[in-house]
């Protein structure tokens, strides 16, 4: 009889490890699936956050812009989730360009910057550090439409990894929002909260998968044909940023 005691109280002491060895873990997984949309991704929610977040400070200040640097933190997003494939810039500019810049050489990835301004090329020509991983080009545009856009020969990428649509002149955008759609996995693009002024509309159906980036005034859109996952990590990341970040009188964290 003493014997069976025994057993009973081992078995009593027992029963809470073995529940916990089996139930713990499925728990514990349960904390790392975070719902996205109509997916699921599976990641560390703590470690990316914070690294995230540094992510940010490293490259963008505060309050984020909300008018003609709107983008800045989308195009970080988009760097920052598809990690390495050539980026074309399409329109140079204070915000962007720099940015883009140091991305290139953090990530060693390809950047080609375009503008049909000559004094943007020239001016980030002689004012950004050298680099084979980062070239510009002027693109002489003499036509209402610029269909000289279409003969610039910018191309050079089998495929972009990231397309940012901004350039001029305005009316030229609808073309080359229809161009890159199947030669680019991303496309980024801005003042879209103006769409019918650019005739983004006619365009915009052709991409599958499409996000509207609006906490900041300015709006940009990002846009691919194939990748969902893509799309959805970065409107995840845009989405986990505090609102602090868009205020100057609020506190960051």
């Amino acid at each position: 009889m003493k014997f069976h005691a025994v057993y009973v109280v081992v078995g009593i002491i027992a029963c809470p490890f073995i529940f916990f060895c089996i139930f713990a873990p499925s728990q514990l997984l349960q904390v790392q699936v975070i719902e996205l949309a109509n997916g699921f991704k599976y990641i560390e929610k703590s470690n990316f956050s914070n690294e995230w977040k540094q992510t940010i400070h490293k490259y963008l200040t505060f309050p984020l812009d909300n008018h003609y640097g709107s983008h800045t933190i989308v195009l970080l997003a988009a760097a920052y989730a598809s990690e390495t494939g050539a980026i074309l810039e399409l329109g140079m500019g204070s915000s962007s360009t720099p940015l883009l810049h140091r991305l290139a050489v953090d990530q060693n990835r390809f950047l080609l910057s375009a503008d049909s301004d000559i004094r943007w090329v020239n001016y980030f020509v002689s004012g950004l550090e050298k680099t084979e991983l980062h070239q510009m080009k002027y693109v002489e545009v003499k036509t209402e439409m610029g269909v000289e856009w279409a003969a610039a020969n910018l191309s050079d990428a089998a495929k972009w990894s990231i397309v940012f649509i901004d350039h001029r002149p305005g009316g030229r955008r609808q073309f080359d929002l229809r161009a890159y759609a199947l030669r680019s996995t991303l496309v980024l693009l801005h003042d879209t909260e103006v769409a019918s002024m650019y005739q983004y509309t006619n365009a915009l159906p052709l991409y599958t998968y499409r996000y509207r980036f609006t906490r900041l005034k300015t709006y940009t859109d990002v846009l691919s044909r194939t990748n969902e996952t893509l799309v959805k990590r970065i409107r995840f990341l845009l989405e986990s940023i505090p609102d602090s970040y868009f205020h100057t009188n609020k506190t960051l964290t």
